[in-house]
């Protein structure tokens, strides 16, 4: 089967970050041709309307989709799944895609899973087999995803292993790395001081970076716990950017305490930032701290600190670079003197990222152009076989 015709759904920045350069490389091969389908948190407002962004990138846009239901519950992340499925079968359908590719657990994957599913289109699912023990209902959707889909790229060989468990065929599963790396080798390298002086902070040094999102079964802590990293960074004296939290419920919570604390001179606070700003700042931080999944798949790469706050993201796989601590500022004091001691810092420089070298997309794209999508549209296996 010769694939031509490409779609992907992204609904957050995360998503897009992971696989925006695949993206460009699907639109630059003339043999192909790529759609995207933009929706959820990219056309909030709220969140910084990243999809300023994707249409920078000169992106092939094929529908905006307001899906996203600005709310502070649990249920809204359904409602959203819902708005969202039913407003784009039409698109899909126009489009007539000979593969749908997807990336993550959130809920515009499970979409794309089930699309593909019923639609009897080859779906590709990228970052499947990882597993955290947090509890977050992002590793239930993202290993449904999996079932539901034809053929998984994956970023490292043990969550090949759990894909195998789960009972997929490994002649569905490649190992090619994290296709988000790929940023890191292409992106130009900026000087610190033109980065700080283009966030206004060019009086700055060193500084952290903060990322932190909230928690299913968690909303209501999700304020009183962004604040306890926000006090332990206050008492080290480090100044900090801080990233607005994603869309999830108990966001609002913490958006509160950004506005509390948003006359702070020590907290540089931002919605959403030009890839090459903030791959640069990342570069150049002292720390990441928080609990985004940034620290463990991407910070290695640099090589940076990062300090993981509470239990998201527990138990994956992460290279030394990484210290999980636990919810108390106390704790998260002591990690940060951790992070900064000159021996843990010597130790960095061996770092080698476990999820890939930063040359994925295009092994990605190679196999979507090589694999036969027709032998493995119907999923006909007996895991007990």
């Amino acid at each position: 089967m010769s694939i031509k015709r490409v779609l992907a759904l992204t609904g957050i920045r995360s998503d897009y970050d992971l696989m925006s350069g695949l993206y460009s490389k699907i639109m630059e091969d003339p043999q192909m041709e790529l759609g995207l389908i933009v929706c959820g948190a990219h056309l909030a407002e709220t969140y910084g309307y990243t999809l300023q962004y994707i249409e920078k990138d000169n992106m092939p846009i094929i529908a905006k989709i307001e899906s996203l239901l600005d709310s502070n519950s649990p249920a809204s992340r359904i409602k959203s799944a819902s708005i969202l499925m039913q407003s784009c079968i039409h698109t899909v359908e126009a489009f007539n895609p000979d593969v749908i590719i997807y990336a993550g657990d959130r809920e515009e994957v499970i979409v794309g899973a089930l699309l593909g599913a019923y639609m009897g289109i080859p779906t590709v699912h990228f970052f499947g087999g990882d597993h955290a023990t947090d509890g977050n209902v992002d590793n239930a959707v993202r290993h449904a995803c999996s079932k539901l889909s034809s053929i998984h790229f994956v970023t490292h060989e043990s969550h090949k292993k759990r894909l195998v468990r789960m009972g997929e065929l490994e002649d569905r599963i490649y190992v090619i790395g994290n296709p988000a790396l790929d940023k890191f080798i292409n992106t130009e390298k900026i000087d610190k001081k033109i980065i700080l002086k283009k966030l206004g902070r060019e009086n700055w040094n060193e500084y952290a970076l903060l990322i932190f999102h909230p928690i299913l079964g968690f909303e209501r802590k999700s304020g009183l716990y962004f604040e306890q990293i926000l006090m332990a960074l206050k008492s080290t004296g480090i100044n900090t950017f801080v990233s607005y939290p994603n869309s999830d419920a108990g966001n609002k919570n913490i958006i509160e305490l950004i506005k509390k604390y948003s006359a702070d001179d020590n907290l540089c606070f931002y919605t959403n930032l030009e890839r090459a700003v903030f791959i640069n700042l990342m570069r150049n931080a002292n720390f990441l701290i928080g609990n985004s999944s940034a620290g463990i798949l991407e910070a290695p790469t640099i090589p940076l600190a990062a300090i993981n706050v509470g239990i998201r993201q527990r138990d994956r796989f992460a290279a030394s670079n990484v210290v999980f601590v636990d919810q108390n500022v106390e704790a998260i004091i002591e990690a940060i003197k951790t992070v900064n001691d000159k021996d843990f810092k010597k130790r960095l420089d061996r770092i080698k990222n476990p999820y890939g070298d930063g040359n994925s997309a295009s092994g990605a794209l190679d196999l979507i152009k090589q694999i036969d999508f027709n032998k493995y549209q119907s999923k006909w296996e007996d895991p007990l076989e």
